[in-house]
């Protein structure tokens, strides 16, 4: 039983902990302006990177928490924005 318990405890201790990037309200035009370049630039950046801020942005928090079917909004979102390239 020991031995059973010890395992858990490094398989629990092994799970990464959600991040997540909290910011004040005053922090909100920075987090507007740098999600505005991103997008401005998203066509650039290779579609692995890509992926990987999609994943992240459905781990952050905001002010409006549950939003459904954020992956595909996201996704939605991205294509309705052109790139700003050029």
């Amino acid at each position: 039983m020991t031995e059973f318990v010890k395992t858990v405890g490094k398989m629990a201790s092994s799970i990464p902990t959600k991040r997540q990037f909290k910011y004040p309200s005053e922090d909100e035009t920075y987090v507007r302006r740098l999600g505005s370049a991103l997008l401005s630039v998203w066509p650039s950046i290779a579609p692995e990177v890509q992926q990987k801020i999609l994943n992240e942005a459905t781990l952050v928090w905001d002010r409006e928490y549950g939003q459904s079917g954020l992956p595909q909004k996201l996704e939605t979102f991205i294509k309705r924005h052109p790139a700003r390239i050029g």
